[in-house]
């Protein structure tokens, strides 16, 4: 296997066919053809199946499809940082993965002052939830990760940023629960519950509830944010999660309640340890630590 075989065979994947994929790499489709199939005796799988208007991408498929754009990913990232280094000037990808959530507006502030400094450097911004950011900084397509509790930071190098988020509940206004002034654990007893895949296996929220979430009535768990709103709004449960995450509209059917006690969850800049980073990375690595130091400060004074 090589990153020739694998570039064709992503070219393939995307154009549906060999054909358009020799076109659009300008090459002739025995070339390509000829890859492939040394692509799949080598792997020992079928990539793609014949079909009346082309190529359909296998299961197999889809998996060297993820792994390939992966590998090339990161060739590609790795000989910009080579051509980067050598510049006096700041320039090059920072790429950062980091969760959903209001708090991030602080870092997006950093980032456009970053960018004002060094014009040179450009973001990549992947979004998910903790484990998705995990999973990009292990395999090295992000250097740099925003997470929130609960999260285990002591696998990495890290920073607690001094930007808490502070958790609510979404629902439906004909709840209810709408004409309270908060919202306890024991007013969530028996309710169906909608809530982040984070806290699967965490004690953080079955500590503010009281219970283990397997005593809970919990309907669905989700990562990002657009499809639980859905749900509260169609009646499936009540989602328990971060405020200032959904752009309420005030004449839509959903509202928020704050928590009693109150719950916060702690923000923290992560990478992995030991990493060497490119002098963009490192550089808007340092600045974020200042730039939260700073922004402390401010909140003490």
């Amino acid at each position: 296997m090589n990153l020739r075989s694998l570039r064709f065979f992503l070219a393939v994947a995307e154009n549906n066919g060999v054909q358009k994929a020799a076109e659009s790499l300008h090459l002739t489709q025995p070339n390509i053809s000829r890859a492939l199939k040394a692509l799949e005796e080598e792997l020992n799988a079928q990539l793609f199946v014949r079909t009346a208007r082309g190529v359909e991408i296998t299961e197999e498929g889809e998996l060297l499809r993820m792994r390939a754009e992966e590998i090339l990913s990161l060739v590609d990232k790795t000989k910009a940082e080579f051509v980067d280094s050598k510049g006096s000037e700041l320039s090059g990808e920072v790429r950062i993965a980091a969760g959903e959530s209001e708090g991030m507006r602080n870092v997006i502030r950093a980032m456009s002052l970053f960018k004002a400094i060094h014009p040179k450097v450009e973001f990549s911004v992947t979004s998910g939830n903790s484990a998705n950011v995990a999973y990009q900084l292990n395999v090295g397509l992000s250097d740099l990760g925003i997470v929130f509790d609960p999260f285990d930071v002591s696998k990495y190098e890290y920073t607690r940023l001094p930007w808490k988020e502070d958790w609510c509940v979404y629902l439906r206004k004909d709840d209810p629960l709408a004409e309270e002034p908060f919202v306890t654990p024991q007013m969530l007893r028996d309710r169906p519950l909608i809530l982040s895949a984070q806290t699967r296996g965490a004690g953080f929220l079955k500590s503010w509830l009281g219970r283990s979430l397997e005593e809970l009535n919990v309907v669905a768990y989700f990562t990002l944010i657009n499809t639980p709103k859905l749900m509260v709004e169609e009646g499936l449960g009540l989602m328990i999660s971060f405020d200032n995450l959904i752009d309420l509209d005030p004449n839509g059917p959903l509202m928020v309640k704050p928590l009693s006690p109150k719950l916060h969850s702690a923000t923290y800049l992560i990478r992995k340890k030991e990493k060497v980073l490119s002098r963009a990375a490192q550089a808007f690595h340092e600045y974020l630590k200042d730039y939260a130091l700073s922004a402390e400060a401010a909140q003490n004074n």
